[in-house]
This record gives structure tokens, C-alpha cells and sequence, in this order.
């Protein structure tokens, strides 16, 4: 990296985090601090002119507006820009969908995918048996380098890495890919999604509800279901019914497998006896059990005559129970009133939690290689009275006693403002205005949680227009990373290496542990570190050191020429910014650029002009009001 680099990045990183921290006029932690978690927002302060309120919704219902969109937007009229963005289905998309053709597990099935990047370890064993070459060989590396003298270590290691090659090149000819580029993919078709597509609603909108519904791709067979989650189950509903989203996301592979509701069952069920045949074409009548299920469950009980058989030699030892290892689990029951619907506060107990674990019991899925798909054990279910949030659910139902639980969740008034008040804090504020957050939960309970009822109402409310929650919200990540790429008309194909800066800055794209999701306020995205790593990358990509990423600022350029430094500076701002630069963020460029200018040339007499445009565009994607929306 050249030194002028280094040094403008170092002045550009000192620029951020010095204006994000400073006084209440430009930083944002110490403004968010005097605001106040529980201080409303004036609603009656003087309104925003039209190019405002264009400006405002691009940057909250898109992922920021692309070269000339606002000008666009302004010509025709905001409100058809909203209807068509809450309306996606009217919206020609091709462009997208063409670049998405080049990401093949874009539209494989949850099997297809499994097949492809996780087949079995026995079946990489054969194929690459019949080659020469063993299942170890895809490690590579060397055994006992320590006891080698050098060159014989060096040796090893240059063949470990020739097998290693050799294994992947044999697995790629018959068709297997690595895992990981699963993963990458995924992630590269999320970014060219948010950058490319015209349903940016639709794509911010499925954003917030995967966040919501979180799941976390590097756990165990989600590594396969996550494509087909975020695809299949939360795209298509972003504005549905929120019942209709909710029982989605139960039913759905990526969610069963990461709480681990696949494996909950009643304690007292009844094993399957695998000698009576009239007992398993009962079963199988009812889709009850498969024959992958049934060779699973063939292994449960070997395990456990084994168990017994032990402890039959060794009298001192328990007898373990003749039923399977295993039994209800509570993770889902108690994310899905927490998390999903009612909130932290929303008015259950630990025996709701316990019930309602009851009425999943059951709920379970096929195998990914099997199709991974959704099914009812009736076996495994609680089939007992339950009581959920005081309304009973009747002996013998079944599967019904979790779709009964899913209705009664998605309708109660505790969901309506749950659902509502993260809404609003996504849309409009960290702090909402409490009147409109109540606005949008009645609307959400006449309508029955049609979200996109509710959306209209968000967006036509004073709230959301207010001058007070204009340029408050602080971008997260990913928000900042597409929206620099979209405000300079960039290509990406969103591969690993742009995938590494959100990583860095702490929003790794499906890679949430826990199923909080990421934060929804703030204060999780200003830090220091996190503060670097976005002038970085603004100073990267304006400077085209992103590989899979290209930015072409002729395209951007003056139609003329510009006599001075400061005007080109004003001039970027205008196109990035709408002008909408404070004095001291102005200020700060102009020395950074200035004493940047000064070490080059101290450095070298063929240092390049300090008005270069590839400087000023990275400092002002870096600056504190480009991290606004």
C-alpha cells in the first residue's frame, strides 16, 4: 500500500471517530446519549421540504438512493415511488435476476443442496478411493514436522498440498463442491440482492424478518437450510399476514434445526415396535415414517439395548429407561413468545414456556438429504390438555395444538406492539414516538397482522416524517457497505473478500449465534473499531482495492472541470450528500487532505495532486452524515 494511502487513511479513520464522538451538534454517541432512551419525539417541528422527505425514504425504505434515483423519485412523486416499493410484485426485476443466474445454489432445494456441498463423508471416501486418493487427503498438510529435518518437512508439505488439490479437482469432476462456498454464495447473493434489485422494500423487509427470525448458518445442517430460509420461508412474506410468516418460520427446516425442536418429544411416548408390522403401515399410512426415520430410529434402539445389555453385566449401574434418549425441548417454545411475538415483557410464564414446548413436541423434520422437509410425529407428541396464556387446547389434537399456539401468539395485544415498536425503531427511530407505535399496533390487530397495513400506516404517520428522526438512525454495516456501493453506481458480485469488511465491522451476514439476532439501536455500531473498519473500506472502495468490486467515478465526474480542491470537494459532496456537509465534517476533510498532501510530498516530488477524487469520495463516504439515515 503506498504511504499517501496509509497516511489518508490514518487522517480519514481520526476523522470519523473524532466527529462521531464529539459535541452534540455532529457526534452521534454523545447525541443519542442527550436524546434520552425514553425522551418522545417532537412530532410538531417545522416540516421537511420535499427533496427531504425523498431523501428520508429513500434512505430508510431502500438501501440508499443510486445515482439520479432522488431526482427521479422527486419526479414521480414519493408516494407511487412507496406504493410500487409496498407493492414489489409490479416491479420488473430481471436485471437481478440475471446476475443471480451465476450463483447456481440460488436454485437448488434444500436436498439438491446437501447433495452437493455436504454429501456424505462414505460417498467423498468412494469417489475419491476410486481415484487413488483417501478421505485425508483433502486436509493436506504433514504429520511429525517436528521430528523432520527442514527440507524433508518442506517436502511433505509440497505433496500434502498437491493430494489436497488433487482431491478438490476429483470432488469438483463428479460434481461436489466445498461447504463453505455455500455459505459465500448465500452471502454474495444477500449483497447483489440489497445492491441490484427494484424491490428495495422487499429486500429491507426481508432483511428485518431474518433478523427477527434469526437462524445461524454455521450450526450443524443449517449450513444447507439457510438458502432455501431466507429464499423460500421469509421473502415471499415480508407483507402477508403475520400469522401466516409466524407459522412459516415454525414449520420451517432452518428454524426446527437451529432451536432444536426436531429432536423435542414427549417423555411418556411410545417407541415404535419395529416387529409389528401392523403398527408401522399405521405409521407409514399417516407419513408418520420414513424409511430414512425408521433406520434412524432402528439406531436409537440398538443404542439403548447396548445401554441395557451393559448394565445388565454391571448390577451396580442404573437401569436407563427403554425409551429414547431424549425429550421435550424448550428452546423454541421459549424464543417464540421472547423473540418472535409477545416480547421479554409480554405477560407469560415459565408453565406457558412449559406448555407450549408441549404443543411442538412433534414437530420435526425430514432429513436435507431426504428433502428436509417439515412433518408431524404423532408418536413423539404431547397429545395431553395444555393451557397457553390462560385458553386451554383439548386433548388429542395433534399438529393443531401448535398451529392453536401460533394463533394465539400472532393475536395478542402484546404482539401487535412488539411487532409494531421494532417497526418503528427499524423505520423511523431507536426511540419511536409512543403515539405512533400504538397507531400501528391497532391497525396491526383490526387487520389481522397484515404487514403491510401496518407499514402504510408507519409511513403515512407525522412521526415518521418528523425533522427530529431525519439523518438520526446510524447505518448498520451492511446497510453502510450497499448503500457507499449503490451511491456510487458500483458493481460487486458481494464474493468473500467484500463479505470481510462487514465481518470486520461485526455484522457477518448469517452468522448470528444467538437468536437475538443483531441489535437494533445504535450504540451496538458505534465503536471505535467498527468506526475504522467503515473509513476503510469507504477509502478502498472509492479507490477500487476491493476485489469483485469496481467503481468507475468518471461516471460521477464533473461535466467541467474544477479550478480548486474545494470546489471539487463541494462538488462530491452535492452528489453524495445532497449538500448536506456540517461545517466541521467540512473542515476536517479539508485539513486531512491538506496535511495528507504535505507527508507525500515530503516524501516523494512526484506525489499525486491531493484533489484527486478518489480521496475526497472515500472521506465523504466515511464522514459521520453518510452514516447517518
Amino acid at each position: 500500500m503506498p504511504k499517501g494511502t496509509r497516511e489518508l487513511r490514518r487522517y480519514g479513520a481520526y476523522l470519523l471517530i473524532g466527529l462521531l464522538a464529539c459535541g452534540p451538534s455532529f457526534g452521534l454517541a454523545q447525541e443519542m446519549k442527550q436524546r434520552g432512551k425514553d425522551k418522545p419525539v417532537n412530532v410538531n417541528a417545522k416540516a421537511l421540504t420535499v427533496e427531504q422527505k425523498v431523501l428520508h425514504l429513500l434512505d430508510r425504505a431502500s438501501f440508499g438512493p443510486r445515482p439520479g434515483e432522488v431526482e427521479r423519485v422527486l419526479k414521480m412523486g414519493w408516494q407511487k415511488y412507496l406504493d410500487a416499493q409496498l407493492n414489489p410484485e409490479r416491479l420488473d426485476d430481471q436485471a437481478l435476476e440475471q446476475k443471480l443466474k451465476n450463483i447456481e445454489s440460488q436454485r437448488l432445494s434444500n436436498s439438491e443442496l446437501a447433495q452437493t456441498y455436504y454429501p456424505p463423508q462414505q460417498v467423498l471416501a468412494a469417489t475419491l478411493k476410486a481415484r487413488g486418493l483417501d478421505i485425508a487427503d483433502m486436509k493436506g498438510g504433514q504429520a511429525n514436522a517436528d521430528q523432520m529435518t527442514p527440507d524433508k518437512a518442506n517436502e511433505q508439505a509440497k505433496d500434502g498440498n498437491a493430494r489436497r488439490r488433487e482431491a478438490r479437482r476429483v470432488l469438483a469432476e463428479a460434481g461436489y463442491k466445498p461447504g463453505q462456498q455455500l455459505i459465500a454464495e448465500t452471502q454474495a447473493a444477500k449483497i447483489q440482492r440489497a445492491v441490484y434489485s427494484e424491490r428495495q422494500l422487499q429486500e429491507v423487509m426481508t432483511d428485518f424478518w431474518f433478523n427477527h427470525f434469526n437462524v445461524y448458518m454455521q450450526k450443524g445442517a443449517d449450513r444447507v437450510l439457510t438458502t432455501a430460509y431466507e429464499r423460500d420461508t421469509i421473502r415471499p412474506r415480508v407483507f402477508g399476514k403475520f400469522e401466516d410468516l409466524l407459522k412459516a418460520t415454525a414449520e420451517s427446516p432452518a428454524m426446527l434445526w437451529y432451536l432444536d425442536n426436531w429432536q423435542s418429544a414427549s417423555p411418556n411416548m411410545k417407541m415404535p415396535a419395529f416387529n409389528n408390522r401392523n403398527e408401522l403401515r399405521q405409521m407409514r399410512s399417516d407419513g408418520d415414517l420414513t424409511k430414512i426415520d425408521r433406520q434412524r430410529l432402528k439406531q436409537m434402539r440398538e443404542v439403548m439395548t447396548q445401554r441395557n445389555a451393559q448394565n445388565q453385566q454391571n448390577p451396580q449401574v442404573k437401569p436407563q429407561p427403554k425409551r429414547m434418549p431424549r425429550g421435550i425441548n424448550e428452546n423454541y417454545a421459549r424464543e417464540i413468545m421472547e423473540l418472535h411475538t409477545l416480547g421479554v415483557d409480554g405477560g407469560y410464564t415459565q408453565k406457558d414456556v412449559q406448555e407450549v414446548a408441549r404443543c411442538f413436541t412433534g414437530w420435526t423434520l425430514r432429513t436435507p438429504r431426504a428433502g428436509a422437509e417439515f412433518f408431524f410425529s404423532k408418536f413423539m407428541h404431547d397429545d395431553g390438555e395444555k393451557t397457553v396464556l390462560g385458553k386451554k387446547i383439548p386433548a388429542g389434537g395433534g399438529v393443531q395444538d401448535g398451529y392453536a399456539v401460533i394463533h394465539i401468539l400472532a393475536t395478542q395485544p402484546s404482539t401487535a406492539k412488539f411487532i409494531s415498536t421494532k417497526l418503528a425503531r427499524k423505520f423511523v427511530a431507536d426511540n419511536p414516538p409512543p403515539a405512533l407505535v400504538n397507531k400501528m399496533a391497532q391497525t396491526f390487530q383490526k387487520t389481522e397482522g397484515d404487514i403491510r397495513e401496518v407499514l402504510k400506516t408507519m409511513f403515512s404517520a407525522p412521526g415518521f416524517w418528523s425533522p427530529e428522526v431525519y439523518r438520526t438512525k446510524i447505518k448498520t454495516p451492511f446497510e453502510m457497505t450497499v448503500s457507499a456501493v449503490r451511491a456510487l453506481g458500483a458493481e460487486t458480485n458481494g464474493n468473500p473478500q467484500f463479505h470481510r469488511w462487514l465481518a470486520q465491522m461485526g455484522e457477518g451476514l448469517f452468522l448470528m449465534q444467538p437468536p437475538t439476532g443483531y441489535p437494533d439501536t445504535s450504540e451496538q455500531w458505534v465503536n471505535t473499531g467498527a468506526l475504522l473498519e467503515r473509513m476503510n473500506f469507504a477509502l478502498a472502495l472509492s479507490a477500487n482495492r476491493i476485489v469483485g468490486t469496481r467503481v468507475d467515478l468518471s461516471k460521477l465526474a464533473p461535466s467541467a472541470p474544477l479550478n480548486s480542491q474545494a470546489q471539487l470537494v463541494d462538488y462530491y459532496a452535492k452528489v453524495l450528500l445532497r449538500g448536506e456537509v456540517s461545517a466541521q465534517t467540512r473542515a476536517t476533510i479539508d485539513k486531512s487532505l491538506s496535511e495528507t498532501q504535505v507527508a507525500m510530498n515530503n516524501r516523494s516530488a512526484a506525489a499525486e495532486p491531493a484533489t484527486d477524487a478518489a480521496k475526497i469520495v472515500g472521506l465523504l463516504l466515511g464522514s459521520p452524515e453518510f452514516q447517518r439515515q
